[in-house]
């Protein structure tokens, strides 16, 4: 297996989850209550479940399933213990959280065990992420749900950092956010990457969501001090001068994003059954 990168390292994500939860956590949980509902329509969610939350995070998915189904069983894995902190702290009875890496689930779960696993904005920033989708499926039982999100191709705080450097420099192109320029990003590539590694009754979407700011404040301090992996790939892109880059980005959100409030992200949702 090729060494993760250093978007993948418990280093990066921890630096950054002070921030995420207040910020890139908003977001996660509107996706996160969308891909439940669809994991749910495909197998209920009850007592006898037990959810593996992947890539956890801030907990996105573990809040949206403990808030509306509070019997079901949970289980919180990430590669950051900083990440974990945020779900340890709310002390849901029905929820353990553990340290793992998403490619080795194997290493600390039973395998043919799970009735539900979710990935949230996850894959994209890990090397071989099909690795991830292949342990996914190991410790799926037969008949259990896998629930992935991805962020879409357009995404709202990369396409006003690129407005922002491109009225500065016209030649100016965003670099792929993610460290594989290749990271699925579409419906299409979601839909093939389950079925290679064996799931079927296979549905996908892409939606929008907000991805609001309160001010302009917000946004600059979540893009330029947020210390998230993704930003800060495409700020170490710009050849400019960054104190020029900051006065433009605070002039785009100002002037065409309502100060931040009018900030939209895309997602592309996944399910499938084992």
């Amino acid at each position: 297996m090729s060494e993760p990168t250093t978007q993948s390292t418990h280093e990066s994500w921890s630096k950054a989850a002070p921030s995420y939860s207040s910020n890139v956590g908003r977001t996660s949980a509107l996706s996160a209550a969308r891909l439940t509902q669809l994991a749910y329509n495909l197998s209920r969610i009850s007592s006898d479940s037990l959810v593996l939350d992947n890539g956890a995070g801030t907990g996105a998915v573990t809040f949206a399933i403990s808030s509306r189904y509070p019997s079901a069983r949970i289980v919180a894995t990430d590669i950051s213990s900083s990440m974990l902190e945020n779900i340890s702290a709310q002390q849901l009875f029905n929820v353990r959280t553990q340290v793992l890496d998403a490619r080795n689930l194997s290493q600390g779960l039973e395998k043919d065990l799970f009735s539900h696993t979710f990935n949230t904005f996850m894959l994209q920033t890990i090397v071989e992420p099909l690795e991830a989708v292949r342990e996914m499926y190991s410790v799926l039982a037969p008949g259990g749900v896998v629930g992935i999100a991805l962020w879409a191709k357009r995404n709202g705080p990369f396409e006003i950092w690129e407005q922002a450097c491109q009225s500065l420099d016209p030649d100016y192109k965003l670099p792929a956010p993610f460290d594989d320029p290749e990271a699925w990003r579409t419906t299409e590539e979601l839909e093939i990457a389950l079925k290679e590694v064996g799931f079927h009754d296979i549905s996908t979407e892409e939606v929008t969501m907000p991805f609001e700011f309160e001010s302009i404040k917000a946004f600059m301090e979540f893009w330029f001090e947020g210390k998230n992996p993704a930003p800060m790939k495409c700020m170490s892109n710009w050849k400019g001068d960054m104190n020029k880059a900051r006065k433009a980005v605070e002039s785009v959100v100002r002037e065409e994003y309502g100060g931040g409030k009018d900030v939209k992200t895309w997602a592309v949702l996944g399910v499938g059954r084992k």
